[in-house]
């Protein structure tokens, strides 16, 4: 699978680089890697490449910075939830590597993995293989708010509950915020939303919001113990709420029709506030976008596991389209959200790319390249693409000094590819390798379903 593991230095010499700043990309360029950090890029000319390095021959190809979905969980599968087997550690092993098939070499878990150390330093110390793991570790709502529905739909209420805090007072939010900070999270998710769509099928839910002074607790407690703070929401009187109260990141565009979308946006251009993009997780989560070929086209990316279980009689997202209203509510829902989302690009918000994979039809790591698609649909061109997806996602993590873009002294995460990303964007699931950590990977070789059994 590795060019070699003890290799000092290597050389990816004659290839188009594209280096995640937004620039000009620059052919027949050498980047220069020793141990996991580059050392050196530029054009292959005025390259010393040191006498002990491997040299890979990267004409024909195109080299990004490796990508960054800003947006999983990891703790579910990305299945139909239908099969207990979805949820083995050996599922949740290929899902890892399902990412790293598709260029993603880093990952953001947003909430709901109790066990996000131990996978982190797995992967760390190359017990598992896959993607950097970063994560907020918990999640914060107000009382029987989302996502504990959502929890309650995928049976996984008694497992992941204790992971999303409920919260009514402000002293105990600043005290929640405290002891969530002493396990040095990669940031701080808060709910505050009245409905659970896309998820269950409350699609006009009432549920409670977190009351202002609980939620002033929550930012203000958050920036002082020095935490970024993530905020789902879903309606543009909600996104201004978080903005206004000082959030950093929305988890989510507005998904939801209601007046104030470009006055929201501009808040957000005018306090740095960045946003994820989250398209996939409408659309994949409700089989929008129907092939029937689908399943078999990804047969060897995604576990099988993953994969059968989305037709089994108790998929959950069989289980969608056999109520009444719900595929044309998300159809709905899926076009005001681009729609919002193609505002707020054009705004100059700063869109960071990121599925939301993990939950029912949302497969980890295949739905990037489709993210990636839809982000291009919305009008944010192929460079601003991947931008979106290396730099932006690398700032929204606190992490541009190390990752997001191929510059000397940042981590070697790199992906290669096959064809030209800025020609069309589709061209980004063309990926022949990557670099993790220095390490070169042959993407055709990993096998995501060793250990896994197919069910059906």
């Amino acid at each position: 699978m590795t060019v070699a593991d003890d290799v000092r230095s290597l050389a990816l010499v004659g290839g188009t680089l594209i280096d995640g700043n937004g620039g000009t990309a620059l052919s027949d360029a050498t980047l220069i890697v020793r141990g996991n950090r580059i050392v050196w890029v530029g054009p292959a000319r005025e390259a010393q490449v040191p006498d002990d390095a491997t040299t890979v021959d990267t004409r024909g190809k195109w080299i990004l910075p490796g990508l960054i979905d800003s947006h999983v969980h990891i703790g579910t599968s990305g299945g139909g939830n239908a099969n207990p087997a979805e949820f083995a550690q050996a599922t949740l092993a290929s899902n890892l590597k399902s990412y790293l098939v598709f260029g993603v070499t880093s990952i953001m878990d947003m909430g709901g993995q109790p066990h996000l150390d131990a996978i982190a330093s797995k992967i760390a110390y190359q017990e598992l293989l896959g993607p950097r793991l970063f994560g907020v570790r918990y999640g914060v709502t107000a009382p029987e708010s989302h996502p504990i529905g959502l929890l309650r739909e995928f049976g996984a209420l008694e497992k992941m509950g204790s992971h999303f805090l409920q919260v009514d007072d402000a002293e105990t939010a600043r005290a929640l915020v405290r002891r969530i900070a002493t396990e040095h999270p990669a940031g701080l998710k808060i709910y505050h939303s009245r409905t659970e769509f896309p998820g269950t099928m409350c699609l006009d839910c009432n549920r409670d919001k977190l009351r202002p002074e609980v939620l002033a607790a929550l930012l203000d407690e958050g920036h002082a113990q020095g935490l970024r703070v993530f905020a789902h929401i879903a309606y543009p009187s909600e996104a201004r709420e978080v903005v206004l109260a000082g959030a950093d990141v929305l988890a989510h565009p507005i998904t939801h029709a209601e007046s104030g979308v470009d006055e929201v946006t501009e808040l957000m251009v005018e306090r740095g506030v960045m946003m994820h993009s989250t398209l996939t997780r409408v659309e994949a989560y409700f089989g929008l976008m129907v092939n029937p070929f689908a399943r078999e086209m990804l047969r060897g990316k995604v576990a099988d596991t993953v994969l059968d279980g989305l037709a089994l009689p108790r998929s959950v997202v069989l289980a969608r389209h056999t109520r009444s209203g719900v595929t044309e509510d998300a159809r709905r829902i899926l076009e005001t959200t681009m729609a919002n989302v193609r505002r707020a690009n054009e705004a100059g918000v700063t869109i960071v790319m990121g599925t939301d994979s993990g939950g029912a039809g949302g497969f980890h790591g295949a739905c990037v390249p489709r993210e990636m698609e839809l982000l291009n649909e919305c009008g944010l061109t192929p460079m601003a693409v991947i931008v979106a997806a290396t730099r932006n996602a690398a700032r929204s993590l606190g992490m541009s000094d190390e990752l997001g873009t191929l510059e000397a002294t940042k981590l070697a995460d790199v992906a290669i590819l096959d064809a030209d990303p800025l020609q069309r964007t589709s061209h980004i699931r063309q990926v022949s390798a990557i670099l993790k950590d220095g390490m070169l990977i042959d993407v055709a070789q990993i096998s995501v379903n060793e250990g896994v059994s197919r069910v059906g």
